[in-house]
């Protein structure tokens, strides 16, 4: 049964009362405050809730209705995968307000990832801010404000972004389905927080709640350094290097990868031959068809050449190559080179002669 918290009926009242506003005291995080988390289940109360936020905070609001966050639930990829593997498990993340073992009901899946899945995570605290220079006590606001330094870190996002395969321990690199946090804490950006690239700050120093990310042409191009030259008659050597990247490139769930591909071509621009290869994780089915084993992860953590030989035919005749960053509709059962593709986005491309 899902249920409202005394403190979401508390900040309804108060975010419903117009203009009346009351003085709370801005407060430092007490020690336990929870970071947010998936499964909620907190249903209808959190999207009332959510609607009276929006009321206030609108510039926020307009960013976040369209967002990735917002359209956790609804997003078509999302569905379609859904549908193969409809599993509880991925409810958690995707629906986090709605109970995971029921299809959530319209307004909970629409609001996905809302306002209060990360803002309003205490049952019985305030709303969850991030510190920010001048704060202090006595400000007015209509509801209480809790500021805690973890929320500005790769805590507030750890429990949505790394996590294992159902039924594994994740104990081991291999056994994570998701493993963007620990990569971030390996990196040489690990002292960047995911909202500085994630949130970039505009220049009224508000935090963009667009939240951008791998479906933006352009902040993925930024992202990788390439550049590509004939070694032989018959080869090219592509060089990719990742640029402020804070994680694996790509990143996220078994559905992307970076493929890197060269063809020859001749007269009347006909392909004469072809060569490819995919930067991603590798798995293989253990045995008895129990989950995924990791065999090979050659996801982009710093630069690297790739040699890729078109064969004779390729010998004195241009050479085209591309970077796309792919998103496959489903990576179960299919080779590579078979995958039905989501979306291919081009980060660069260009001719040798």
């Amino acid at each position: 049964m899902q249920r409202s918290t005394p403190i979401m009926t508390l900040l309804l009242a108060a975010c419903s009362a117009g203009g009346a506003k009351e003085v709370r005291e801005e407060v430092p995080a007490a020690r336990g405050v929870s970071m947010p988390r998936p499964g909620r289940a907190r249903g209808e109360a959190a999207v009332a809730l959510n609607r009276a936020c929006e009321r206030c905070h609108e510039a926020e609001s307009a960013e976040w209705r369209g967002s990735l966050h917002q359209r956790a639930h609804v997003e078509p990829a999302y569905q379609r995968s859904f549908a193969i593997e409809p599993l509880p498990f991925c409810r958690r993340c995707h629906v986090p307000e709605g109970d995971p073992m029921l299809e959530p009901a319209p307004a909970v899946g629409e609001m996905g990832v809302g306002c209060v899945t990360c803002h309003v995570v205490e049952d019985g605290g305030a709303v969850l801010a991030v510190p920010r220079e001048g704060s202090r006590t006595g400000e007015i606001a209509p509801h209480g404000v809790v500021r805690d330094a973890r929320f500005a870190t790769a805590d507030a996002c750890a429990s949505c972004h790394e996590f294992a395969f159902p039924g594994s321990s994740g104990k081991r690199r291999d056994e994570l389905m998701q493993s963007t946090v620990s990569e971030h804490a390996e990196s040489s950006l690990r002292a960047t927080s995911c909202a500085s690239c994630h949130m970039q700050v505009d220049g009224e120093r508000r935090s963009s709640h667009v939240f951008a990310a791998s479906r933006s042409p352009e902040l993925m191009r930024a992202a990788v350094r390439v550049a590509a030259e004939r070694i032989s008659p018959t080869a090219v050597r592509v060089s990719l290097a990742p640029v402020g990247v804070g994680h694996a490139l790509p990143t996220g769930d078994l559905f992307r990868r970076i493929e890197v591909s060269v063809e020859a071509f001749g007269p009347d621009n006909l392909v004469i031959s072809s060569a490819r290869r995919y930067l991603t994780r590798h798995f293989e089915m253990k045995k008895g068809g129990a989950g995924k084993r990791l065999v090979l992860d050659d996801r982009l953590t710093g630069e690297r050449a790739l040699e890729l030989d078109l064969g004779a035919e390729a010998a004195g005749h241009p050479i085209a190559w591309r970077i796309g960053y792919q998103r496959v509709a489903h990576p179960e059962g299919a080779a590579h080179e078979d995958a039905v593709l989501e979306d291919d986005m081009e980060l660069a491309s260009g001719v040798i002669r």
